[in-house]
């Protein structure tokens, strides 16, 4: 045999191989059902131990081609389902038809406890942070201070507003359920003191324009109620300003059962006063010191204890007070002016006093009993010992004059 003759037979011995190889194949088709004999889509058909695979279409038919004379095995696999094998050994040339049923995978998964924490909406609610009390641009710093830009009031000095129209004592305050009094002989903002509500203490600002719940009593107006901090760890503020200095400090004791908040704070609005448009020596001074002591011996029991302490004190001296008013007219423009000068003093004093302590039993989530037993005292005293005499007349605004600002043509005395 010659070499060329070699190298042919060699050439059709390889060629001859692979379509040997080539005609060793099998089909396999067939459909996906589940167990309602309804076809399901895009069921993963593969080859065990291969990455040869295929899927079913809409109709849940699919077909594959596999090498015949070896066994293998086919993999069936759906979310929601259980992987399904099957083991085959084709002939050359077979197609087997098949139908596959796969069975629904359940799975016991572990309890998932879903909670919510939003407080509930109610109607006619404002919810205030009581931090913004701190940087509020106003007189006082107080929480009754954020209040009015919701409702209305007609001195920046005073803690009072008015809702709907209503008078000032129609609004009712709480503090940890406690109802707040104020004092009832103050008639103007400059003679009042603190507020009972301290910003540094305050966890929690609820404020009812109208529609509020039965369990705040009968006040037409609105509802104040605020809740003071439950501390968890120890800490404390302070703070020193032109108008009012302030301390608290906060911390728990007795394996945290006990929890105490303590506030102390002292104010003077005599920088503000002296601006006013009656002059004089105005020496007005508050201070108060509040403590809040809760006691939880078990998870079913609460005890709290809270006390007030205020004091307030306002004299004035005054010397005298200058009202200009303008008159426009087509006939004539003039001046008028009342000038009072005044001699004598006032003199007030308030102290306040305020003690509560409740108890609370709570069994059951949704159950809870409370009681409260609280006591107020006041204190009050107005000395007022002032004469004054007027002039009514004409003003003098030519600053070019020696008589500038002064009545040169009076109309009226007394």
């Amino acid at each position: 045999m010659t070499l060329s003759k070699i190298l042919v037979l060699l050439l059709l011995i390889c060629v001859a191989f692979p379509a040997s190889s080539q005609n060793k194949k099998a089909i396999i088709s067939g459909r996906v059902v589940n167990e309602n004999d309804k076809p399901l889509s895009n069921v993963s058909v593969s080859i065990l131990g291969k990455e040869k695979g295929t899927a079913t279409n809409d109709s849940g038919k699919f077909s594959i081609t596999v090498v015949a004379g070896r066994p293998f095995a086919l993999l069936f696999s759906y979310t929601g389902y259980k992987t399904f094998q099957r083991n085959f050994n084709l002939l050359q040339g077979e197609h087997e038809v098949i139908t596959i049923n796969l069975q629904p995978q359940s799975n016991v998964l572990q309890e998932v406890t879903v909670k919510d924490n939003r407080p509930r909406t109610e109607a006619g609610r404002i919810n205030i942070d009581p931090e913004k009390a701190l940087l509020n641009p106003s007189p006082l710093g107080n929480i009754e201070s954020l209040i009015k830009i919701f409702t209305g009031s007609n001195n920046e000095l005073t803690s009072q507003y008015n809702v709907r129209g209503g008078s000032y004592d129609e609004n009712i305050v709480y503090v940890n359920d406690f109802e707040v009094f104020r004092p009832y002989l103050v008639r103007s903002g400059q003679q009042e003191g603190l507020s009972f509500i301290n910003p540094e203490m305050t966890a929690n600002v609820k404020f009812y324009n109208g529609g509020f719940q039965a369990k705040y009593g009968d006040r037409m107006s609105s509802v104040l109620d605020i809740t003071y901090k439950r501390p968890k760890k120890p800490g404390g503020s302070a703070y020193i300003g032109l108008l009012e200095q302030g301390l608290h400090l906060e911390g728990t004791a007795k394996n945290d059962k006990v929890s105490y908040l303590i506030g102390f704070r002292n104010r003077s609005n005599r920088n503000l006063l002296s601006s006013q448009e009656t002059k004089g020596n105005y020496i007005p001074s508050s201070s108060d010191i509040q403590a809040l002591i809760t006691f939880q011996p078990n998870n079913k029991w609460w005890l709290e204890i809270l006390a007030n302490v205020s004091k307030s004190k306002f004299t004035l001296f005054p010397k005298e007070s200058q009202l200009s008013s303008a008159v426009f007219s087509p006939l004539f423009t003039q001046n008028l002016a009342l000038d009072i000068f005044f001699e004598g003093q006032e003199k007030d004093e308030y102290q306040t006093n305020m003690a509560g302590f409740s108890a609370a039993w709570q069994p059951r989530k949704n159950f809870r009993l409370k009681g409260m037993l609280s006591r107020f005292e006041n204190n009050e005293a107005e000395n007022i010992d002032i004469t004054g005499a007027y002039l009514f007349g004409e003003r003098n605004f030519d600053k070019s004059q020696a008589t500038y600002g002064l009545i040169v043509n009076p109309l009226g005395a007394g």
